[in-house]
């Protein structure tokens, strides 16, 4: 014999007691049954296991009605009423059961059913690796424990961890919200949950998509992001990030957020958005654009801040916008320190050095009311110090000023202008294209009729004091009443330019 076959025995040989060391603890050694039988047809070593079958190996017990055990291989089939006990903490039920003493991986099949005391699992075919404290389902599975039920095609439980992993068709569903997604990591103990991939979230009151996610079911808290869509009742709300507290019932959105109402053709944009939606009332900050959409014109506002909320009294919504607020509709542009718009009434109140243009028209006061009508604008309050100016050209400016003015608008032109207390008015008539100079008036009541955006008629509450003064006699001091200033230059030219306050 030469020297490398002796190697080779000898390396047999120190092996030997260790080999068979590690195959006797491993070996299913303690079994009972009512009936024991050995059938050399059936295969060398095998057992035949027949009422009350009952097995022990390391922290496991295995109960069944019949069984196979081949200590050889040391593998163990169980059939009818399987039943296996893991350290007193984890049981499993079956219709049939393969147990290997070597791997410690038991196959059931047949209405399996896992219990830990908290959480049940449910599944037609389940393998559990005893060693390394996991099991996996598949061709579908359900466990249910206090606050949820959840369904899968096929799922992992790593009961150390509580940790269940669900594959493909999941879906969760508890007396909040029926959630369906691709992945969801779930903890039974914390009762949160991860999920990943297309979801769709259904409750009473909204519902959610997105592409990945976390709920706490215990503290009902969520967070969606990627492509997140919100639907509560008529509101439809898209955004990069959303976090929503079901037990305050707030919502909060990041980045890229816009919001619509289709019962008051509203679109909202911004960066930051908290909606309480017991009282139906959002805030909306930074970069915000807001949209009243019209078949006709569109207005588009932005502010630093927006809020809406619904009047309880009214039932109708309420915009309220506040700092570096500016407007844009084709036919009249504006802006001021703070708005509001309470849609049931029609009326939009500007506050804090609020200016507002139409065509040629540039209108002032401590406080501006635009009412709208069915058609466009009806009618605009100019109260306390108003102050009307029509540009003619760079030079000549017709005015009026008094303690309260009102416009009144046809198909969105000013048509009339009644003017009370206090009233000044200067204007600069022409005779063809010239003009012939400057005719003032003062009266504490009167009003103006328009044409074309033109002074057609001035009619008189009382004797007002008027003349009319030549151009060639008028001094440049004279060309203004106090308090004229002609802003154009912060007027927005576009829906683009109310995003720069100048």
């Amino acid at each position: 014999m030469n020297c490398w076959h002796k190697l080779c025995l000898l390396a047999v040989f120190l092996l030997s007691p260790t080999l068979t060391l590690l195959s006797q603890e491993s070996l299913i050694v303690d079994f009972n049954a009512e009936k024991t039988s050995v059938d050399p047809a059936i295969g060398n070593g095998v057992k035949r296991l027949l009422g009350n079958v009952q097995l022990k190996h390391k922290d496991l017990v295995m109960t069944c009605d019949s069984a196979y055990l081949n200590q050889i291989t040391n593998e163990f089939f169980g059939y009818s009423r399987v039943h296996i006990i893991k350290a007193d903490t984890v049981d499993l039920y079956g219709k049939k059961l393969y147990y290997n003493g070597q791997t410690e991986l038991a196959k059931l099949e047949g209405n399996v059913l896992m219990s830990n005391g908290k959480v049940s699992l449910k599944a037609p075919r389940l393998d559990y690796d005893m060693k390394n404290e996991s099991a996996m389902y598949y061709g579908g599975g359900q466990i249910i424990d206090s606050a949820n039920t959840v369904e899968s095609f096929w799922g992992y439980f790593f009961p150390d961890r509580n940790d269940f992993v669900f594959k493909e068709n999941v879906i969760l569903s508890n007396p909040d919200n029926t959630l369906f997604t691709d992945s969801l990591l779930y903890n039974s103990k914390s009762e949160e949950m991860f999920f990943e991939g297309p979801t769709e979230i259904f409750s009473d009151t909204n519902y959610i998509t997105c592409n990945r996610g976390h709920y706490n079911s215990k503290e009902k808290m969520s967070t969606f992001t990627r492509k997140v869509f919100m639907q509560a009742k008529q509101q439809y709300l898209r955004t990069d990030s959303l976090q929503y507290n079901q037990a305050d019932s707030i919502v909060e959105a990041y980045k890229n957020i816009e919001l619509k109402d289709t019962l008051e053709n509203m679109i909202i944009r911004g960066e930051h958005l908290v909606y309480h939606e017991t009282i139906n009332r959002f805030q909306i900050t930074e970069n915000v654009l807001f949209i009243m959409a019209e078949a006709k014109d569109s207005l588009f506002l932005h502010s630093d801040t927006l809020v809406s909320s619904r009047e309880a009294e009214t039932k109708s919504r309420r915009i309220q916008a506040f700092d570096h607020v500016q407007f844009f509709r084709t036919d009249i542009q504006g802006r001021c320190d703070s708005l509001d718009y309470l849609v049931a009434d029609s009326l939009i109140q500007l506050f804090k050095e609020p200016l507002v243009w139409m065509d040629n028209n540039q209108i002032t006061a401590d406080t501006l009311g635009v009412y709208l009508g069915k058609k466009g604008i009806d009618r605009m309050e100019m109260r306390n110090r108003g102050f009307m100016v029509t540009w003619q050209d760079s030079t000549y400016y017709d005015q009026i000023k008094g303690k309260k003015i009102v416009g009144f608008f046809a198909s969105d032109k000013l048509n009339r202008v009644e003017v009370t207390g206090n009233g000044e008015s200067w204007f600069y008539p022409k005779d063809g294209d010239q003009f012939i100079g400057q005719n003032r008036n003062i009266s504490s009541n009167y009003r103006i009729n328009f044409l074309n955006g033109k002074v057609d008629k001035i009619s008189f509450i009382g004797a007002p004091d008027s003349k009319l003064i030549p151009m060639k006699d008028l001094k440049e001091s004279d060309m203004y009443l106090e308090g004229f200033k002609w802003s154009d230059d912060k007027r927005p030219k576009s829906r683009d330019d109310i995003r720069v306050w100048k």
